[in-house]
């Protein structure tokens, strides 16, 4: 039992000093990615910003609001020395139309390339950002939260997003007065879509306090609709 438990911590420390080794990775040039459906395209540099030599692995992720696919990555695959950059190139499909801004996301993941140790473990390391899909015709708005609309409703907060833009948030809220704690289920809200969130006591709540993200995935100043 003694040489088990040794073995396991051991494999354990292991792995740790693996990830540590491989924390950076792959590291894009943006936090968020943006396109419209009249330039279509857009591109990013990725830095391996590791002492070895490793692959890049791009892949592309739906939310499940939205489950389709709009766009095409490439390279998917490629091998980047250390310190050097490798551009990534996302295109929206062909026939691909937007009405209202919508989300994707990438996912980088850095694959250490073989060195012919079989022994060793390998452990891979992600950063995963947003990429925003927007009609060519919107305006940028860099104030979308300011569209919410908020009413209370048996014992719940609903949250309403009227507008044709994506609002970024944390999954942290407040109900007020009291600074009631309220758990939103996502980090943004699709244009149009309506979110109701439980309150554990709703007396006296009058308002609700938000934290936004600009579009850029920076944290700004709390925001608070009246109910």
């Amino acid at each position: 039992m003694k040489t088990l438990t040794k073995l396991t911590l051991i494999t354990l420390l292991f792995a740790a000093s693996s990830v540590n080794a491989f924390a950076a990775g792959m590291k894009p040039e943006h936090p968020v990615l943006f396109i419209d459906d009249k330039v279509r395209e857009a591109t990013i540099n990725v830095e391996n910003t590791e002492e070895s030599t490793a692959l890049l692995h791009s892949s592309l992720q739906t939310i499940p609001e939205e489950g389709e696919n709009r766009l095409i990555i490439t390279p998917q695959l490629a091998r980047v020395e250390p310190g050097k950059k490798q551009q990534v190139r996302v295109l929206l499909k062909e026939g691909i139309k937007l009405t209202h801004q919508t989300l994707q996301r990438i996912n980088f993941i850095a694959v250490p390339a073989e060195d012919g140790d079989k022994n060793r473990v390998r452990v891979t390391i992600g950063q995963n950002i947003p990429v925003i899909l927007s009609p060519a015709s919107l305006p940028v708005n860099t104030t979308p939260w300011k569209g919410l609309k908020a009413r209370r409703a048996q014992g719940a907060i609903v949250l309403e997003n009227p507008t044709p833009w994506l609002v970024r948030l944390t999954t942290q809220a407040e109900a007020l007065p009291g600074n009631q704690r309220v758990t939103l289920p996502k980090t943004y809200i699709l244009p149009q879509e309506t979110l109701t969130l439980p309150l554990s006591a709703s007396s006296d709540v009058r308002s609700l306090q938000l934290h936004p993200v600009t579009r850029f995935g920076i944290l700004t100043s709390p925001w608070q609709l009246d109910l």
